[in-house]
């Protein structure tokens, strides 16, 4: 019974006439009256859906990105860093593959999507000097042992 009680809830949309956020179950706007197609308003609603997803994953992956330069200096004292950022740096990547296949195609004019877009490219940024880095570290070690 829970599962229809969620499923029921409105999700929201930007108004086709004013791009304001309203529930995709209004009949009109309430900031420019204009009507709502029951229709689009399904639509838009999917669309806005996926790019909250999308703005959502590409914040996670900028945030794994970041997180490799954290463990790099902590790998550079405990070798559990080490370990870590090995693992950012083929996570990364995949994550970044994934989210391209996902949702690079999506067209929406909206302001967080192309945020999404860019915290994408600063994660490749970040990504790639750190793992370099954290090579370099381990064949420095293994020509000194």
């Amino acid at each position: 019974m829970s599962q229809s009680l969620l499923s029921a809830q409105a999700s929201t949309l930007p108004c086709p006439s004013c791009g304001q956020m309203i529930y995709s179950d209004a009949a009109q706007c309430r900031f420019c009256s204009a009507a709502i197609d029951p229709k689009a308003a399904v639509e838009g609603a999917n669309l806005q859906a996926q790019v909250n997803n999308a703005c959502n994953q590409a914040k996670m992956i900028r945030h794994m990105a970041t997180a490799m330069w954290v463990l790099f200096g902590v790998g550079l004292i405990f070798s559990a860093g080490t370990i870590a950022v090995m693992a950012f740096f083929f996570i990364v990547p995949a994550s970044l593959i994934l989210w391209q296949i996902k949702y690079g195609r999506l067209e929406t004019a909206d302001p967080d999507f192309k945020r999404a877009k860019r915290d994408r490219l600063i994660a490749i940024a970040l990504w790639l000097p750190a793992g370099l880095l954290q090579f370099a570290v381990i064949a420095l070690s293994a020509i000194g042992s």
